[in-house]
């Protein structure tokens, strides 16, 4: 049996299917093309908590590694509804410093979420590239806040430390 275009999506995100999985690559949420990369990381983690993965999933770029992993919209779709969005919620989201150079941005900020009980603090620093439809999240690197024992308001590029001494996206 077909779903119907004004039918709910089978992938469970509770729009319509013509809204959703049916709208595909171009015709998917509308993201505000004027949201700053520092405005897209709150816009995407108030995504997260409320289960709204269409958000997410077209919010990335297209080049990013998430999308080699989950190159299918309706499959991450069924896959976030099913499995992502029990018991998550964003303690806090603080940007702490937001860099752009031309067609490419980075986000430094710290953030503190609650996952099945489970408390989790980290500074990540996000990529984002900018495309005709505004900025989209690339990728990103983590860093546990343990590993950090100042100020988190203090925290800046230069603490960023990965295992080998580098950032990689």
């Amino acid at each position: 049996m077909n779903t119907g275009r004004n039918d709910p999506c089978p992938c469970g995100s509770t729009r319509k299917y013509k809204k959703c999985c049916a709208s595909g690559e171009d015709g998917g949420v509308a993201i505000p093309a004027q949201l700053t990369p520092a405005e897209l990381v709150r816009e995407r983690g108030a995504a997260f908590c409320r289960g709204d993965f269409a958000f997410i999933y077209d919010s990335y770029h297209s080049d990013s590694p998430f999308r080699r992993t989950f190159p299918n919209r309706a499959e991450y779709l069924r896959y976030g509804a099913s499995t992502l969005c029990d018991d998550f919620r964003i303690r806090e989201c603080r940007i702490l410093k937001e860099r752009i150079a031309g067609k490419e941005a980075q986000v430094l900020f710290y953030l503190d979420t609650l996952y099945q009980g489970e408390r989790s603090e980290s500074f990540e620093l996000s990529l984002f590239l900018l495309t005709d439809r505004g900025w989209r999240y690339h990728s990103s690197a983590k860093m546990d806040r343990g590993d950090f024992s100042g100020v988190i308001d203090d925290f800046d590029w230069d603490d960023f430390v990965t295992e080998n001494g580098e950032i990689s996206f």
